[in-house]
């Protein structure tokens, strides 16, 4: 609407106006300073995803639990149920803090990336100087309680997984989406990383015989080869967060 008064022309604000229309940014969490437009949750999954794997892959707390389910059912799930809530938890209450500060991306998390690699690589090198141990020892009942703390014990001191975990929620922080997405990559990295303890779980309730059969083999297997795959995977993430971390400077 225009309207004239001594000489000048005055415009009112309508529903033609060139501004975003009522109710545009409705339903909608702004979208961080600094984050190109354009991006969106697949992005941020590209970045993680390869983190979730290396947590997962854990020879450690996989013959853990397996020592365990030959023993008790109970005391396995008990286990399974203190690593997972530990991870599942932290990650929880890192991420809400996060969300608050707005955090941005910075050479500081490329720093933080490089010095994730050089934790890994130290890691991949005790591994490979890290005899086996050998198969036939016998682990003295937990019962409940005791494989509970077993299982948060594990996940506090598993800095294999731990390492991975930490620089991914680094880069869920920056990554400047919205709420619903962060939150969503959160889900997703816990799914991958703690799925080789939650299967042997399910399936010794769901299909025990089935169970038997193959965790014994994978018993064997991580037992002889576990400290080699540890340094192979612990490599290669170091090496990727090395390239990484390097970009960003």
């Amino acid at each position: 609407m225009e309207e004239h008064s001594a000489g000048c022309t005055t415009l009112r604000p309508g529903r033609h106006g060139g501004g975003a229309p009522p109710g545009a940014e409705i339903g909608h969490r702004r979208r961080a300073p600094g984050v190109p437009e354009g991006r969106d949750v697949s992005e941020l999954l590209a970045k993680i995803v390869p983190l979730a794997i290396a947590a997962a892959i854990n020879p450690t707390g996989i013959l853990v639990l397996v020592a365990l389910l030959a023993t008790s059912k109970r005391t396995g799930l008990a286990y399974c149920v203190g690593f997972c809530a530990t991870f599942a938890g932290f990650g929880a209450v890192v991420l809400a803090l996060g969300l608050r500060l707005e955090l941005k991306p910075s050479a500081t998390s490329a720093v933080i990336d490089l010095v994730a690699a050089v934790l890994i690589a130290y890691l991949g090198v005790r591994a490979l100087r890290t005899k086996p141990k050998p198969e036939g020892e016998k682990r003295r009942a937990l019962g409940a309680a005791g494989g509970l703390a077993a299982g948060v014990g594990l996940a506090v001191t598993d800095f294999s997984s731990v390492i991975p975990y930490l620089v991914a929620l680094k880069e869920m922080m920056i990554s400047g989406l919205g709420s619903a997405d962060v939150w969503t990559a959160l889900v997703v990295f816990l799914a991958i990383m703690l799925a080789p303890l939650v299967v042997p779980v399910a399936l010794s309730y769901a299909a025990p015989k089935t169970a038997d059969r193959l965790l014994d083999p994978l018993r064997r297997v991580l037992t002889k080869h576990g400290q080699k795959i540890i340094a192979v995977v612990c490599f290669v993430i170091a090496a990727y967060l090395a390239v990484k971390g390097v970009r960003g400077l």
